[in-house]
C-alpha cells in the first residue's frame, strides 16, 4: 500500500491507521489527569500548611478597685479562665476522582450487501418425440450395419466360391494337358523339331488359359454392384488390361462402353481395386500380355 508516495506493508498500514484513530485519546487523558491533580491539590494544600486563627488570644482584665485588705493576708485573686479557641473543623475529605472508562476504538464493520436470491429456473417440458426419433435413427443405423455385415459375409462366401471354381478350372486344365500329352505320345511320331514346337505351344496355351481364369476369379472378388438401384441386365462393358509379368496393371482401356455411365464407372473401380493381379506362372515366358474381360450385372466376369 502507498500513502503520500510512501509504500507500507499491510501490517504497518494497519498500525498507522490504529495510531491515527487512537491519537485523540492521549490528549484527552492528559487533560483529565491535570484537572484531577488540580482538584486534589486544592483540597489537600490547606491541610498541609500551618493553621493560624484569624483572632489572637483574648485576655480579660478586671478594672475594679479592690478595698485595702488588712493585715490579713490577701489571697491571690482567682485566675480567670482563659477561653481556649475552638479547634478548627476538619476539612472535608476530598472526593475521589471520577473513574474514567477506557475509550474503545471504533471498529468499522464492513457492510455486507445482501446477495439477491437466484431466480428459479423454469423447468422446460421434455418432449418424448426427439427420443423416439433418436431411437428410430439408432434402429435404422443398426439395421444398416447388419445389412452391411450380411453383405460382407455374402461377398466372402462368393469370393470363396469363385476361388474354388478357379481351382477346379485349373485342375481341369491340368487334366486336359496331361490327356493331350498322352494322346500325342500314342500318335505317330513326327519329326523331333516339329513335335517339340507343338508340345511347347500346347503347354503355353493351357498355361495362358489357366492364368486368364485366375485373373478373372481374382477380379470377381471385387465385382460388387451397389443395391441402391435396379441394374439393367443387358448392360455390358468390355475392358482390355495390359499386365506385366509381376501382375502390375499398366493400362486399362474400355473397348466397349455400356449405356449406363455409372455402370462403366463401377467397372473401372473394380479393376483399380483388383490391381495388382496374380503374377505370371513360371511357364509363361512373356514379359507383358493383354487380356480382355466382359462385365455384366447379373453374370460372372468373362474373358474374351
Amino acid at each position: 500500500m502507498a500513502l503520500n508516495g510512501t509504500t507500507f506493508s499491510a501490517g504497518e498500514f494497519f498500525l498507522r491507521q490504529r495510531d491515527a484513530e487512537e491519537g485523540w485519546q492521549r490528549p484527552v487523558g492528559i487533560a483529565v489527569a491535570l484537572h484531577v491533580l488540580t482538584l486534589v491539590l486544592a483540597l489537600t494544600l490547606p491541610m498541609l500548611m500551618n493553621h493560624r486563627p484569624l483572632l489572637d488570644n483574648v485576655v480579660t482584665v478586671n478594672l475594679v478597685t479592690l478595698p485595702d485588705a488588712g493585715p490579713e493576708t490577701s489571697q491571690p485573686a482567682a485566675e480567670q479562665p482563659v477561653e481556649q479557641p475552638a479547634p478548627p473543623e476538619p476539612a472535608p475529605a476530598p472526593e475521589p476522582p471520577p473513574k474514567l472508562e477506557p475509550v474503545k476504538p471504533k471498529v468499522q464493520v464492513p457492510v455486507v450487501e445482501p446477495v439477491p436470491a437466484p431466480e428459479p429456473v423454469a423447468v422446460k417440458q421434455v418432449s418424448l418425440k426427439p427420443i423416439k426419433k433418436k431411437k428410430k435413427l439408432v434402429d435404422e443405423s443398426k439395421l444398416q450395419r447388419e445389412k452391411a455385415e450380411q453383405q460382407r459375409l455374402k461377398e466372402i462366401a462368393q469370393a470363396r466360391l469363385e476361388e474354388q471354381r478357379a481351382q477346379q478350372e485349373a485342375e481341369r486344365a491340368r487334366a486336359a494337358l496331361a490327356e493331350m500329352i498322352r494322346a500325342r505320345g500314342v500318335q505317330k511320331p513326327a519329326p523331333s523339331s516339329s513335335r517339340g514346337s507343338s508340345a511347347r505351344q500346347g503347354v503355353s496355351n493351357i498355361v495362358s488359359q489357366q492364368y486368364i481364369m485366375s485373373v478373372g476369379a481374382h477380379m470377381q472378388q471385387f465385382w460388387i454392384l451397389p443395391e441402391m438401384r435396379q441394374w439393367n441386365p443387358s448392360l455390358e462393358t468390355v475392358v482390355v488390361l495390359t499386365i506385366r509379368r509381376d501382375g502390375t496393371v499398366v493400362k486399362v482401356d474400355i473397348e466397349q462402353k455400356s449405356e449406363d455411365p455409372f455402370f462403366d464407372q463401377f467397372v473401372m473401380q473394380t479393376v483399380d481395386k483388383a490391381s495388382p493381379v496374380p503374377p505370371f506362372p513360371k511357364l509363361m515366358k512373356e514379359d507383358a500380355i493383354e487380356l480382355g474381360f466382359r462385365f455384366r450385372p447379373s453374370e460372372e466376369i468373362g474373358n474374351l
